[in-house]
């Protein structure tokens, strides 16, 4: 992996998404939309833009990002009821104090790894949330949406074609040039049949 791409690993996931939304004509504002991706990453809307439109991502110093994605999983992952989680049931999920959650949530403590990944886990979110850079944040959701397209422009496929059953194995950056041959291939079944 080059240089830039350890740096921004976003923006590999960022072409191969966009090659796969000009190939599969789709809604390029939806499949990108910054306000899904700030809430799957914890990323300000801003930041997830600056990202999508490849300008630098700002970054802040790693106990101010966890105090913050903290808090954005404190004011987005509400309980059954609306309201918030107390800084003690956070802290009983992660194994420490409500005073240590409000150390953390203030910006002047950072928790251990496995602390992380508990309070992760208590919110659902992927491990990692907490404590990855906005690039490799914002990669994640990227992939994770990557994938998703992927299947649901297969789905499309079987569905318009009638087709049992579609396999694929090979890299993920080739299932857009696949995705394209198998339409191409199919539209032009549709015209023989027609034709004949």
């Amino acid at each position: 992996m080059t240089d830039e791409g350890e740096r921004h690993p976003h923006l590999k996931s960022l072409a191969l998404l966009e090659e796969l939304i000009d190939e599969a004509e789709l809604d390029y504002d939806k499949v990108l939309d910054p306000g899904p991706l700030s809430w799957s990453t914890g990323l300000p809307v801003r930041v997830v833009r600056a990202g999508l439109s490849r300008r630098p991502m700002p970054e802040m110093n790693f106990m101010e990002q966890v105090a913050q994605r903290l808090e954005f999983l404190r004011t987005t992952r509400l309980q059954s009821d609306g309201s918030q989680f107390s800084r003690a049931e956070i802290g009983q999920a992660a194994g420490v104090t409500q005073q240590w959650i409000g150390e953390i949530l203030n910006g002047r403590k950072i928790p251990k790894l496995e602390h992380a990944a508990l309070i992760e886990d208590f919110f659902k979110v992927p491990r990692g949330f907490l404590t990855a850079t906005p690039s490799q944040a914002l990669d994640r959701a990227l992939r994770e949406r990557l994938e998703a397209e992927q299947a649901h422009s297969l789905a499309g496929l079987k569905e318009k074609y009638r087709l049992r059953r579609v396999s694929f194995r090979g890299a993920p950056e080739k299932l857009a040039e696949t995705l394209a041959l198998m339409k191409a291939l199919m539209d032009d079944i549709v015209l023989d049949d027609q034709e004949t």
